[in-house]
Protein backbone atom coordinates (compact mmCIF):
# COMPACT_ATOMS: atom_id res chain seq x y z
CA UNK A 1 0.00 0.00 0.00
CA UNK A 2 1.50 3.50 -1.19
CA UNK A 3 1.67 5.73 1.94
CA UNK A 4 1.13 9.22 1.49
CA UNK A 5 1.22 12.83 3.74
CA UNK A 6 -0.18 16.07 3.86
CA UNK A 7 0.86 19.05 5.93
CA UNK A 8 -1.26 22.24 5.71
CA UNK A 9 -1.94 25.39 7.78
CA UNK A 10 -5.02 27.66 7.72
CA UNK A 11 -6.82 30.34 9.71
CA UNK A 12 -9.64 29.10 11.85
CA UNK A 13 -12.73 30.99 11.57
CA UNK A 14 -14.80 33.09 14.19
CA UNK A 15 -17.46 30.04 14.37
CA UNK A 16 -14.47 27.82 16.33
CA UNK A 17 -15.36 27.80 19.56
CA UNK A 18 -14.30 25.15 22.46
CA UNK A 19 -17.56 23.51 21.42
CA UNK A 20 -16.87 22.97 17.86
CA UNK A 21 -13.74 22.17 18.90
CA UNK A 22 -14.80 18.89 20.69
CA UNK A 23 -17.10 18.30 18.04
CA UNK A 24 -14.10 18.42 15.29
CA UNK A 25 -12.20 16.11 17.43
CA UNK A 26 -14.62 13.66 17.68
CA UNK A 27 -15.44 13.74 14.09
CA UNK A 28 -11.78 13.61 13.28
CA UNK A 29 -11.11 10.58 15.46
CA UNK A 30 -14.26 8.75 14.18
CA UNK A 31 -13.54 9.61 10.87
CA UNK A 32 -10.29 8.73 10.62
CA UNK A 33 -9.84 5.66 11.92
CA UNK A 34 -12.75 4.33 9.58
CA UNK A 35 -10.23 5.18 6.66
CA UNK A 36 -6.77 4.37 8.73
CA UNK A 37 -5.97 8.29 8.78
CA UNK A 38 -3.53 8.94 11.57
CA UNK A 39 -1.46 12.01 12.43
CA UNK A 40 -1.98 15.49 14.52
CA UNK A 41 -4.09 18.56 14.78
CA UNK A 42 -2.79 21.65 16.59
CA UNK A 43 -4.90 24.82 16.99
CA UNK A 44 -3.93 28.00 19.15
CA UNK A 45 -4.28 31.70 18.10
CA UNK A 46 -6.81 31.16 15.56
CA UNK A 47 -5.03 28.97 13.51
CA UNK A 48 -4.68 25.00 12.67
CA UNK A 49 -1.72 23.21 11.50
CA UNK A 50 -2.21 19.74 10.45
CA UNK A 51 -0.12 16.82 9.73
CA UNK A 52 -1.66 13.58 8.28
CA UNK A 53 -0.83 10.43 7.04
CA UNK A 54 -2.35 7.04 5.81
CA UNK A 55 -3.40 5.42 2.11
CA UNK A 56 -3.44 8.16 -0.95
CA UNK A 57 -7.03 7.40 -1.20
CA UNK A 58 -8.02 7.89 2.01
CA UNK A 59 -5.32 10.69 2.27
CA UNK A 60 -7.27 12.29 -1.19
CA UNK A 61 -10.50 11.75 0.42
CA UNK A 62 -10.02 13.32 4.18
CA UNK A 63 -7.93 15.98 2.24
CA UNK A 64 -11.03 16.69 0.53
CA UNK A 65 -13.25 17.08 3.47
CA UNK A 66 -10.62 19.46 5.02
CA UNK A 67 -10.71 22.17 2.16
CA UNK A 68 -14.42 22.18 2.23
CA UNK A 69 -14.53 22.83 5.79
CA UNK A 70 -16.30 26.03 6.87
CA UNK A 71 -13.82 26.43 10.32
CA UNK A 72 -11.30 27.56 8.72
CA UNK A 73 -10.00 30.16 5.63
CA UNK A 74 -6.34 30.74 3.99
CA UNK A 75 -4.98 27.09 3.66
CA UNK A 76 -1.92 26.64 2.65
CA UNK A 77 -0.35 23.61 1.56
CA UNK A 78 3.34 22.94 3.00
CA UNK A 79 3.68 19.34 1.86
CA UNK A 80 1.62 16.71 -0.12
CA UNK A 81 3.88 13.50 -0.80
CA UNK A 82 4.38 9.89 -0.43
CA UNK A 83 5.87 8.65 2.55
CA UNK A 84 8.10 5.73 3.59
CA UNK A 85 6.39 4.71 6.92
CA UNK A 86 3.82 5.90 9.13
CA UNK A 87 4.89 8.34 11.88
CA UNK A 88 1.82 8.56 13.74
CA UNK A 89 -0.34 5.31 14.77
CA UNK A 90 -3.03 7.25 16.11
CA UNK A 91 -4.66 10.22 15.62
CA UNK A 92 -3.64 13.31 18.29
CA UNK A 93 -4.78 16.86 18.17
CA UNK A 94 -2.99 19.52 20.50
CA UNK A 95 -3.68 22.86 22.02
CA UNK A 96 -1.25 25.87 22.43
CA UNK A 97 -3.37 27.56 24.75
CA UNK A 98 -5.33 26.47 27.63
CA UNK A 99 -8.03 23.95 26.53
CA UNK A 100 -11.87 24.77 26.85
CA UNK A 101 -12.71 21.51 27.92
CA UNK A 102 -12.16 18.34 29.79
CA UNK A 103 -11.97 16.36 26.27
CA UNK A 104 -10.01 19.02 25.10
CA UNK A 105 -7.84 18.48 28.30
CA UNK A 106 -7.15 14.95 27.47
CA UNK A 107 -6.47 15.25 23.83
CA UNK A 108 -3.55 18.14 24.89
CA UNK A 109 -2.15 15.77 27.53
CA UNK A 110 -1.94 12.65 24.95
CA UNK A 111 -0.23 14.68 22.90
CA UNK A 112 2.02 15.47 25.32
CA UNK A 113 2.92 12.29 26.25
CA UNK A 114 3.29 11.40 22.90
CA UNK A 115 5.83 14.44 21.77
CA UNK A 116 9.16 12.87 22.74
CA UNK A 117 8.31 10.54 20.42
CA UNK A 118 7.71 12.91 17.37
CA UNK A 119 10.50 14.92 18.32
CA UNK A 120 12.83 11.92 18.06
CA UNK A 121 11.39 11.07 14.64
CA UNK A 122 11.85 14.58 13.06
CA UNK A 123 14.60 14.23 11.51
CA UNK A 124 13.28 11.62 9.33
CA UNK A 125 10.59 13.36 8.16
CA UNK A 126 9.94 16.99 6.63
CA UNK A 127 6.54 17.30 7.76
CA UNK A 128 7.42 16.63 11.27
CA UNK A 129 10.02 19.35 10.89
CA UNK A 130 7.79 21.80 10.27
CA UNK A 131 5.02 20.55 13.05
CA UNK A 132 8.04 21.06 15.65
CA UNK A 133 8.68 24.67 13.52
CA UNK A 134 5.33 25.56 14.21
CA UNK A 135 5.34 25.11 17.51
CA UNK A 136 8.28 26.79 18.30
CA UNK A 137 7.22 29.97 16.37
CA UNK A 138 3.94 29.97 18.17
CA UNK A 139 5.67 29.76 21.45
CA UNK A 140 3.91 26.15 22.28
CA UNK A 141 7.04 24.68 22.52
CA UNK A 142 7.11 24.88 26.44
Amino acid sequence: MQLSSVVYMSRSTDQVTSEVLDRLLLDARSNNAAVGVTGVLLHGDKRFFQYFEGSASAVSDVYARIRRSTLHTDLIELEHQSIPERRFHKWFMGFREAPGSVLQKLSHEQWDRERPWVEDHAPNSPGIRRLLAFLEASGGDE
